[in-house]
């Protein structure tokens, strides 16, 4: 009898040892890996225990929270094991691929009873997801990769599908990671190219076409590379526009000064080489006396004008006291020469336009006065 429940007990140990080792391998990590302490807090594997499929359970339940400080602390490492070959970054995509399997098709097991059509869309990728989930290791990472059940099509409208859904949108996130790192796979020892944080946020991913080649420590640094590329050409504008700004208005300055000086001195020149410019002489009426008080005279003429001909020597007209003709005295005698008064400084010639006195003629018992 005992020998007959021998070896059914020991069948049914195996496969619990089985079925526990498949349920161990929920967040596995890299021996070694700086992440070791954060996905392993009381062992070295998992349960099922540690998945959570609610997206208000990644943020309000321990369980949950440590789920999403395992996979952002992985997908952010470039810790990378040379003797195995694996990576952090691998067990990361990993892990999220076990639990979209686990929430959405039950495999390997079930944590929650949730009814949504979303399973009918996405059960196309049942057979590529569930392969090598309980056996992994660095050689089949990436097999289910090559699936073609793991088509785009089908991870476009199992995405979509969640993308929709109140409660389950980061399991859009999950598929569309694993989706990227099986289109552009991560370099050894270096991060995962879509922000960690990102993906536990509740806004879908947009699908990658194209390499993302900015981690999660570079996107910030980038981002205000980015700010610098655009501010600075302003900047370098503003400055450029002010000093030339600056420059027009010395140099409009400097020539208007230029030209004012210069329309000055045209002006100066002009006056100067101006023949009918003078200087204003004394105004005087016709019977006032003249400025010169040692004027010579002709005697026996009354009040008269003289000139001085083109000879030099001076013409004297004067009116007659006795029947008031025009009497000429021409020309002067060498002892009534011009004084030296009527010439202008330092010229040879009398001013021709200066007015001449002659005082009225004397009576015979009068003293003829003398000149000075």
């Amino acid at each position: 009898m005992f020998s007959e429940q021998l070896p059914r007990a020991a069948f049914l140990l195996s496969l619990s040892l089985l079925c526990l080792s498949s349920v161990s391998d929920g967040l596995r990590v890299t021996n070694g890996s700086p992440c070791t302490s954060v996905c392993n807090k009381s062992s070295t594997n998992t349960t099922l225990n540690e998945i959570v499929c609610l997206d208000q359970q990644f943020n309000t339940t321990s369980v949950g929270e440590a789920f999403k400080d395992c996979i952002e602390c992985e997908l952010a490492s470039t810790y990378a094991d040379d003797e195995s070959g694996e990576t952090d970054v691998s067990w990361g995509l990993y892990n999220l691929r076990y639990a979209f399997s686990t929430c959405v098709f039950g495999y390997p097991g079930s944590v929650t009873n949730v009814s949504t059509p979303c399973i009918v869309s996405c059960q196309g990728l049942s057979s590529a997801i569930e392969l090598d989930l309980t056996s992994p290791d660095s050689t089949t990472f990436d097999a289910f990769c090559g699936v073609t059940t793991f088509g785009d099509n089908t991870v476009d409208q199992c995405e979509f599908c969640y993308g929709l859904t109140d409660n389950q949108i980061l399991m859009a996130n999950f598929i569309e990671s694993v989706r990227y790192g099986c289109r552009f796979r991560t370099v050894s020892g270096t991060a995962f190219a879509i922000n960690p944080t990102r993906i536990f946020n509740e806004s879908v991913l947009p699908s990658a076409t194209a390499p993302i080649t900015t981690s999660t420590a570079s996107s910030s640094h980038t981002i205000k590379n980015l700010t610098l590329v655009i501010v600075l050409p302003i900047v370098g504008f503003l400055i450029l526009l002010c000093l030339t700004c600056i420059s027009c208005f010395f140099l409009i300055r400097h020539r208007r000064k230029k030209a004012k000086a210069r329309g000055q001195s045209q002006h100066l020149h002009a006056r100067w080489n101006d023949t009918t410019i003078s200087t204003p002489g004394q105004r005087r009426s016709w019977n006032e006396p003249t400025p010169y008080p040692n004027m010579r005279t002709s005697p026996g003429y009354g009040p008269g004008f003289g000139f001085a001909d083109y000879n030099g020597q001076r013409q004297d007209v004067g009116f007659s006291a006795k029947d008031g003709s025009v009497q000429y005295a021409s020309p002067v005698s060498p002892a009534l020469s011009v004084p030296s008064q009527l010439y202008h400084y330092g010229a040879n010639h009398p001013m021709s336009s200066e007015a001449t006195y002659f005082p009225p003629p004397m009576n015979h018992h009068q003293e003829q006065p003398t000149s000075l």
